[in-house]
């Protein structure tokens, strides 16, 4: 009997990668922004710290079909 499942395998790895992401752009721009700031590099902190904020204003929605 033929399978109606037509979900394509791979889907649980791929949803758990994309819910990190909004994390691990956070953190790294905080990694940044700190390591900036304490060398004495304000300006370039602040650069950073608006990019870093502008890219977290990106907000990715999965829509899942049963």
């Amino acid at each position: 009997m033929t399978s109606l499942d037509r979900t394509p395998a791979g889907t649980e790895s791929s949803a758990t990668s994309y819910a990190w992401l909004p994390v691990v752009t956070t953190l790294a721009t905080l990694a940044t922004v700190l390591v900036l700031a304490f060398t004495g590099n304000g300006t370039a902190a602040v650069a950073v710290a608006a990019v870093g904020a502008a890219a977290g204003g990106v907000q990715i929605t999965v829509h899942i079909r049963r």
